[in-house]
């Protein structure tokens, strides 16, 4: 057996003492900030890659460092040190509290340990358990499985990447919290031809996971076969039929629809600089009764979980809103601060190289009343999205796009043919108002979802019931 990188090994008793902490701290609040806050963090990440049958890229890097923030007001001083010397850490709590300055010297409170419970427990976390041997052949045991699903598949590139981050936050109200979180990630894209026809199907597993995931849950084969599948599927696949049509989203996945729709446009920064179109909508229906969104850090074994966020606070769940009315907003520290508002365990950042941003965890609708064959079933003709790909949204105004990967046609309440190339464009607004069905069988896909923000990018979650639009804009070229 190889040495497993991902075993973390600092110390963070001995290299980044409390007394060092309590002097970075008071440091950055020597020019007047009223809140400072530092954030050390141990990292250790690998990659693998195999393409054309090859390894073709194996890393391990590791991030170590603290990042010392100061705030006065909506101020933002930020600075941080790669590793753990005194000398340079305070060389950064310099910079900070140069930066965000309001006045004389501000009191940092002494520390008392946030203790939250953790949302699930990990006895030995996948990025532990697997040293590179077994890595690469679980990389191995995919390609075999994808190319002998069919022979028309022809090209086949696989990805395994995991995390071990060990962090402690601080900050002048006296918070001290510690956490430990655990990712993986294993995909596979199948290419498939068939004459001139090229088509890529994808699958993908992880999270927050057991070391025994890999073989028992979501193993290589069967998330090979399941890419390779999509692949050959969408060679028989039709050009989609363009216009306003009734659209059935499927569970998991799909909640991407929600996650860029409502997400984004809900997070704390956003409402208070009223850069957002959610800041006037708080009380008012902003989607169809019986629709209920909900962003949570405490979902099971899914990648946006953790016990605490990375400004310490513990993670929870939040409803946005309930029965078609926003209820609620995600805030972070600054933004709940300056909006006398409560924090909802939103604060998160890339590493200690960056300043934390209100971002979502795991967002999602909840299950509603219907089967999901009843929301097909009752559809003379629509379509029924099966694979989200990517989307984006304009906060300001809720306009939107989305890639539809692979969708079936629906006929008399029907699948009746494969659909590819199709989008689904229009605006948030009035798209989540138009829900008129929301099935019981939701899905939160904690696999393998990452969300950028101001070049920082976040694991997180998304999901949802199978969900029914009663009208979409439908991209496509058939007629």
């Amino acid at each position: 057996m190889s040495r497993n990188a991902s075993r973390p090994d600092v110390d963070f008793a001995d290299r980044f003492p409390r007394e060092l902490a309590g002097e970075l701290l008071a440091i950055a609040r020597e020019g007047g900030a009223d809140f400072s806050e530092v954030y050390a963090e141990y990292t250790v990440q690998t990659a693998f890659a195999l393409d054309e049958g090859r390894l073709k890229r194996s890393s391990v890097a590791v991030l170590e460092g603290v990042g010392v923030r100061a705030n006065a007001g909506a101020q933002t001083g930020y600075a941080c040190a790669d590793g753990f010397l005194p000398a340079d850490l305070r060389e950064a709590a310099r910079v900070a509290g140069h930066i965000a300055r309001d006045g004389g010297a501000g009191r940092v409170a002494p520390f008392h340990v946030t203790d939250s419970p953790a949302p699930f427990t990990l006895s030995f976390p996948a990025p532990l358990a697997l040293d590179e041997a077994a890595k690469i052949a679980m990389l191995r045991r995919a390609d075999e499985a994808a190319r002998s699903a069919d022979r028309r598949v022809r090209e086949v590139e696989i990805t395994h990447a995991d995390s071990t981050r060990r962090f402690v936050v601080a900050n002048s109200d006296g918070r001290w919290a510690e956490d430990r979180q655990y990712l993986s990630r294993f995909s596979v894209a199948a290419l498939a031809l068939e004459g001139d026809n090229r088509q890529q199907g994808f699958a993908a597993a992880g999270g927050c996971v057991e070391a025994g995931y890999f073989e028992s849950e979501r193993t290589p084969e069967t998330v090979a076969r399941e890419a390779a599948q999509s692949a050959i599927t969408l060679l028989a696949a039709r050009e989609p039929e363009a216009g306003s049509t009734p659209v059935v989203v499927a569970p998991g996945w799909g909640g991407v629809m929600v996650h860029e729709c409502f997400g984004h446009s809900m997070e704390g920064d956003g409402i208070r600089k009223r850069t957002s179109i959610r800041a006037d909508q708080r009380g008012r229906q902003v989607a169809a009764k019986g629709v209920t969104i909900v962003d949570s850090g405490v979902v099971p074994f899914s990648r946006g979980s953790f016990r605490v966020d990375d400004e310490g606070t513990p993670a929870q769940r939040t409803v946005l809103v309930e029965d078609g009315i926003l209820i609620g907003y995600m805030w972070d520290l600054l933004n709940a601060r300056i909006m006398r508002e409560r924090p909802t365990g939103n604060g998160r950042r890339s590493s200690y190289r960056d300043y934390p941003l209100c971002r979502m965890t795991n967002t999602y609708i909840e299950s509603g009343p219907h089967t999901p064959e009843d929301l097909v079933a009752d559809v003379k003709r629509g379509l029924f999205c099966k694979h989200l790909g990517g989307g984006s949204v304009n906060p300001a105004d809720g306009n939107f796009s989305f890639v539809v990967t692979e969708a079936w046609q629906i006929e008399d309440g029907r699948l009746t043919h494969p659909v590819r190339n199709a989008t689904l464009t229009g605006n948030g607004n009035d798209a989540m108002l138009k829900i008129d069905a929301v099935a019981n069988d939701l899905k939160i896909d904690g696999t393998t979802g990452s969300c950028g923000k101001n070049g920082q990018w976040k694991p997180c979650g998304v999901g949802q019931p199978t969900v029914r639009f009663s009208e979409i804009t439908v991209g496509g070229t058939a007629t």
